[in-house]
C-alpha cells in the first residue's frame, strides 16, 4: 500500500493507493466489461444458462494465465443469479439468490446460529458441476459484517 501527504487549501490530506485485491502480487485481474466482448461460446451458454433473466452486467477475470468469465443477472422476480463460465463456454459455477424459506433446515439452523442476534443479508446458493455446494450470506451485527458459508448439510466452509 502507497500512502502520500499532501496539503490543499491548508488541509492535510492522506492519499492512499490501493492494489485492487491484492491483484498485482496474485496474477488475478477482475474487471468489467461489455457482454458484447465475451467470447460466443460464453455469452451463448450464458445465455441459455439464464433463461429469461436479464443479463445485467459482465465480468472478465485472468487468474494464474487463465481467463474466467461471470455473467450477473437479475430473474424476472427480483432475485440474483451469476455465472461463472471458462473460456470455452463451460458453466464453472452458478450463484444464485434463494429465499431463506427454501434452505435446507441444518442451513437455516446453522445461519441462525452465525447470526446471534445480528442479521444475515442476500442468501446465495452456490452450484458447482450442477450440484449444490454451499449457501453463502452476510452477517451483520454490530455494524460489523461478515460472510459465512455451509454445506448443505450446514457444516462451515469457506465462503468463495
Amino acid at each position: 500500500m502507497n500512502c502520500t501527504l499532501f496539503s490543499v487549501s491548508g488541509f492535510t490530506l492522506l492519499a492512499v493507493a490501493l492494489l485492487a485485491s491484492g491483484s498485482a502480487a496474485t496474477g488475478h485481474a477482475e474487471s468489467g466489461v461489455p457482454c458484447k466482448s465475451l467470447p460466443a461460446a460464453v455469452f451463448h451458454q450464458a445465455k441459455a444458462e439464464a433463461g429469461d433473466a436479464t443479463i445485467r452486467g459482465c465480468v472478465k477475470d485472468k487468474e494464474n494465465g487463465k481467463f474466467t468469465y461471470e455473467v450477473e443477472t437479475t430473474q424476472p422476480d427480483g432475485r440474483s443469479k451469476d455465472i461463472a463460465l471458462d473460456a470455452s463456454g463451460t458453466v464453472l459455477e452458478v450463484e444464485q439468490e434463494i429465499m431463506a424459506g427454501s434452505l435446507p433446515s441444518a442451513v437455516s439452523g446453522a445461519i441462525a446460529k452465525a447470526a446471534h442476534g445480528g442479521k444475515a443479508g442476500k442468501i446465495e446458493s452456490v452450484t458447482r458441476g450442477g450440484v449444490i455446494a454451499s449457501y453463502e450470506t452476510t452477517i451483520t451485527k454490530d455494524g460489523r459484517r461478515r460472510e459465512v458459508a455451509f454445506s448443505p448439510e450446514g457444516a462451515p466452509v469457506t465462503a468463495d
